[in-house]
């Protein structure tokens, strides 16, 4: 479908007066600036630019007012001209900060005449003809001015770029006019453009051609003659290589013969690039792409392609290895400056053009003073040329645009720390560290692969701890090297010990990389590098905000600009992180300032997640006394957030657990710690342990030690110390224990917590102890021990008025005492429990009531009330969401049905509960409900199937140990006992012969 034949979507206009055409008619597009916003857009169709991009690019580097509300405004009301029917937009989008026009590309003028022109270029030399015509239809487009009228520097210099774009069709075309139809009718449109373009010399050696194709010899030298000396007096430049060989042809065809002495040509040869990087490894795709966007002609613009990411990820050795894949492409020369962005004074562009126009040919005396001739003569002195161009460690987009040539022909690679918001790129390539594989790599071309893959367990540490930077590895691997008898375990150790300070080796180390970036940020920016440093794992908005002390769109605009500056990392909406050499480099830094900034950190961030914490505990564990333990009350500026329910909260959890706990073994670690900072520390875990702390596994359980060894260093205990950290710091660690089943250690713990809790009256942790404590008696087998401990906390809890805790104790005491025998006392105890008022109010509790009593009436054999129990206990646990609890339910309702006699219901409740203890993942769960399937279908006499369930829950218990089973082994002995005699009734009924036979 041609462009404009579908009258439902707009087609576009840019190589004039911008135009909308929909539906056969021109669309009203507003003034100036809201024209210019259309346009930008439409120059990178279906691509996303940001608004900070357009704000410059439309308004400049320092505009005033608020020019991204006046943004706003105009994409709001571009919607309304070009979708005005639309519910939603689907042209122009909102995305990823920044907007897109969703437009297909031969719906705009431009994009047409880019197709047409590389149509044009790949049939030229077999089809002319067809190329003359593609060129043809292509400057057709221009309807005068490109962009006529718009304001912005991004207008001014596309309108530059499209006009320099028609003069390079005209000579596309003419050129093939010369070659097919002889000079006759396009000799005049050439001696116009000659004369309007008095220097450029691919117009003029058309100009030539044609008049020596019609013998018009002497006017064809006088062409020559006269653009050599314009070019010698304004430019100092001698003409190139090809009318060079023009002007050859022109006095081998004359009368009088060749002319002596002609004039020297100017080199061919100019090649600025450093060596290709000795022991380069990995990157290759990165290679790849860049060598395709440097060319392969994808567009009518400049081929650029930027190269950014933080110091000592490789980008100037990866932009110098693929420009030299690609020198073949560019016969007419490298071009190479170190633009210094990284030093306090960075290079000056204007120095850097003069060096690279007197590397061109042009004599000093001839290079203008300012910036802007300088640039604009480099644009001349490049135009038609095939020219790479690298500028590596660039400051900012200001620094490179005066060095951007003007030849669509040439093609240039940018590096830089900095992100490159406006800087017209075809690739962007944000340059990360090596991966494990490459980074290894880099070791074996240092120290050799023999010697790193006798120490690969090492070797892989090593990088690891190098944060697979590669220059950390490069120096890693330069020590090594250095020393060939060292062991690789040894550096590994030195770099454990030392930190970011052992990656240093001759004049080369890692920190002052580093340092050379953070000098150069503003104090505010500075400051939020050092201070935000001391979060970890990675860093949200909030916790950004209370760090630094700022609302959070504050927050995220500093957060922001460190990562443009690549100082710290984007890992998602609202969320960054700090490459772990990054983050070292700044704690050093901030501690070079005192202790202040890491106290300040430290001590906002706590108040932060603690009052987080404590909102989502009291959803989490509604009415536990708890809760109101965990320090006072945060003000509001320092509250948190509100969370919609128990699940909104556990997603937060979820995304804060891991910094939690990194924050709280940090401030374990601090000397001569404060113990209010330490207390809020071991709270804050303390809340979190119902929200998933343990799926944090090793790194919660070493967080809860160091907590121990600092309290118990602080001395922290006694009654004149309310919330002793002692006492909550052994409970929160015994917590952890208990949920990896290391009983054991566990107990430990909570008979220390209790004692040390109750020296300190810190009852509502006491209570928690006591039922650890039970708990762990009770699956030891020592019940009446654990009675005792459920009592007690069933007392605390209801002195405190904790009904859901006394609910809770009471119940796993009445479990206990089903197992020490006494089914009749755990009824009793239960139906107290169910007929206490509002009993009902906690679902999940009440579910584990029913499951307890229908325990204990399967243990007094009254199964029909038994069965009932089971029931009412999975209506709860399935309402409630708690798989591992319906699952073992429907396991002892399935052997309740199984001895009622009905087999077929108890093999699908017991088949259910396999089903969900699967989905739920407790070993112990699986185990049971394998045992109790393996008993119904001995029952329904399918013995075979029978055994191998009996044979997966044996597999399992004997991976859990005789203490977590102990209850299962009455089912394993009936389970045998069942299958004997049914064996042996089946023998009797068939006739079977005896086992002698």
């Amino acid at each position: 479908m041609r462009p404009g034949s579908d009258p439902d979507r707009p087609s576009f206009a840019l190589l004039g007066d911008l135009r909308v055409r929909r539906a056969g008619a021109d669309v009203a597009l507003g003034g100036p600036r809201q024209r210019s916003v259309l346009a930008a857009l439409l120059l990178r169709p279906n691509t996303v630019v940001p608004v900070e991009e357009l704000v410059a690019g439309l308004w400049g580097e320092r505009p005033s007012g608020a020019p991204d509300v006046t943004l706003r405004t105009y994409v709001w009301r571009l919607r309304n001209l070009l979708e005005p029917v639309r519910d939603s937009p689907r042209v122009l989008l909102s995305q990823a900060r920044g907007y897109r026009l969703a437009v297909e590309p031969d719906r705009v003028d431009l994009w047409r005449v880019g197709r047409l022109k590389e149509q044009a270029g790949k049939c030229s030399a077999e089809r002319p003809a067809d190329a003359r015509d593609m060129l043809t239809e292509a400057l057709a487009q221009w309807r005068g001015e490109p962009l006529a009228g718009l304001p912005g520097p991004l207008m001014r210099r596309e309108r530059e770029r499209l006009s320099q774009l028609r003069l390079a069709l005209r000579e596309e075309r003419l050129a093939l006019d010369v070659a097919l139809d002889g000079p006759s009718g396009c000799l005049p449109e050439l001696e116009a453009l000659a004369t309007a373009h008095p220097f450029r010399e691919r117009l003029h050696g058309l100009l030539i051609r044609a008049l020596q194709r019609q013998g018009r010899m002497p006017e064809a030298r006088a062409v020559y003659d006269a653009l050599r000396l314009r070019l010698m007096e304004h430019l100092g430049l001698e003409p190139g290589p090809e009318l060079s060989a023009l002007c050859h042809e022109l006095d081998a065809d004359s009368p009088a013969g060749p002319r002596t002495a002609p004039a020297p040509s100017r080199p061919v040869q100019l090649d600025q690039l450093p060596p290709p990087p000795a022991q380069f490894t990995g990157r290759q795709e990165h290679i790849a792409r860049i060598g395709r966007a440097l060319t392969e002609r994808t567009g009518p613009g400049l081929r650029l392609v930027t190269v950014t990411g933080m110091g000592g990820v490789g980008k100037t050795a990866l932009a110098v290895r693929a420009a030299h894949t690609v020198r073949p492409d560019f016969p007419d020369g490298r071009l190479y400056a170190d633009l210094r962005g990284a030093d306090l004074v960075p290079a000056s562009a204007s120095d850097i053009l003069a060096d690279f126009l007197t590397a061109l040919g042009v004599r000093e005396a001839a290079v203008p003073k300012d910036l802007a001739g300088r640039s604009a003569l480099f644009r001349t002195a490049t135009a038609g040329r095939r020219l790479l161009i690298l500028l590596d460690n660039a400051r900012d987009d200001a620094q490179i645009q005066p060095l951007l040539p003007g030849s669509p022909d040439c093609a240039v690679v940018v590096t830089s720390r900095a992100v490159l918001n406006s800087v017209p790129s075809v690739l962007h390539i944000a340059l990360d560290v090596f991966s494990e594989r490459e980074a290894l790599g880099l070791l074996d071309a240092v120290i050799g692969r023999a010697r790193r893959s006798a120490q690969s367990v090492q070797a892989a540490l090593l990088v690891e701890a190098c944060g697979r930077l590669p220059l950390a590895v490069r120096i890693a691997a330069a020590r090594l090297a250095a020393e060939p008898d060292q062991p690789i375990a040894d550096l590994v150790r030195h770099l454990a010990d030392d930190g970011i300070g052992a990656l240093r080796t001759g004049d080369v180390e890692i920190e002052q990389v580093f340092a050379v970036g953070y000098r150069l940020l503003p104090p505010p920016l500075a400051t939020a590098f050092r201070m935000l440093a001391w979060v970890e794992p990675d860093i949200g908005l909030a916790a950004a905000a209370a760090v630094l002390g700022l609302t959070e769109d504050q927050a995220e605009r500093l957060a922001e600009a460190l990562v443009d500056q690549a100082l710290l990392e984007s890992i998602g909406a609202g969320r960054y992180r700090y490459h772990d050499l990054v983050r070292a480099f700044a704690r050093r830094t901030s501690l070079r300032t005192g202790e202040h900034e890491r106290a300040a950190a430290h001590e906002r961030l706590l108040a932060l997640l603690l009052g987080c914490a404590r909102t989502a505990f009291a959803l989490a564990v509604p009415g536990d006394p708890v809760a109101d333990v965990f320090g006072s009350p945060r003000p509001p500026s320092a509250a948190a957030r509100d969370f919609t329910d128990p699940a909104d909260a556990r997603r937060w959890a979820r995304a804060e657990i891991p910094g939690a706990v990194a924050l709280a073994a940090a401030v374990a670690t601090v000397p001569l710690l404060p113990v209010a900072a330490l207390r809020a520390a071991i709270d804050l875990l303390i809340a979190l342990t119902p929200l998933g702390l343990g799926a944090l596994g090793g790194r919660a359980e070493e967080a809860a030690r160091l907590l121990v060894d600092a309290a118990v260093a602080c001395g922290d205990h006694g009654r004149d110390h309310a919330g002793t950290a002692e006492g909550r710091s052994r409970f929160l660690l015994c917590t952890i224990l208990l949920a990896h089943a290391r009983l054991d250690e566990a107990d430990a713990q909570a008979r220390l917590a209790a004692r040390a809790c109750r020296e300190a009256g810190d009852r509502a942790i006491l209570r928690q102890a006591l039922n650890d404590q039970g708990l762990i008696a009770q699956a030891e087998g020592r019940h009446e021990e654990a009675i005792t401990a459920f009592d007690e906390a069933a007392a605390i809890a209801r002195q405190l008025g904790h009904h859901s805790g006394e609910v809770a104790s009471s119940a796993n005491a009445a479990l206990s005492r089903v197992r020490s025998g006494d089914a009749a006392g755990a009824a009793s105890a239960c139906r107290g429990i169910l007929a206490t008022p509002g009993a009902a109010a906690d679902p999940a509790m009440t579910a584990y009531v029913h499951y307890v009593l229908g325990l204990a009436y399967q243990e007094s054999a009254r199964l029909d009330d038994a069965a009932a129990h089971l029931r009412s206990c999975i209506d709860g646990a399935s309402l409630t969401g708690d798989l591992d609890r319906e699952s073992a339910a429907r396991s002892r309702l399935a052997d309740v049905l199984r001895l009622l006699g009905r087999a077929d219901e108890a093999v699908h409740q017991a088949q259910r509960a396999l089903d969900l203890a699967d989905e739920g993942g407790r070993q112990r769960e699986r185990a049971l409900a394998h045992l109790v399937l393996a008993h119904a279908l001995t029952a329904r006499g399918d013995h075979g199937a029978a055994r191998g369930h009996e044979a997966g829950a044996r597999l399992l218990l004997g991976r859990l140990g005789p203490r977590a089973t102990a209850d299962a082994q009455p089912l394993l002995t009936a389970l045998a006992t069942a299958a004997e005699t049914l064996t042996a009734a089946g023998r009797e009924k068939e006739g079977a012969p005896s086992r002698s036979r």
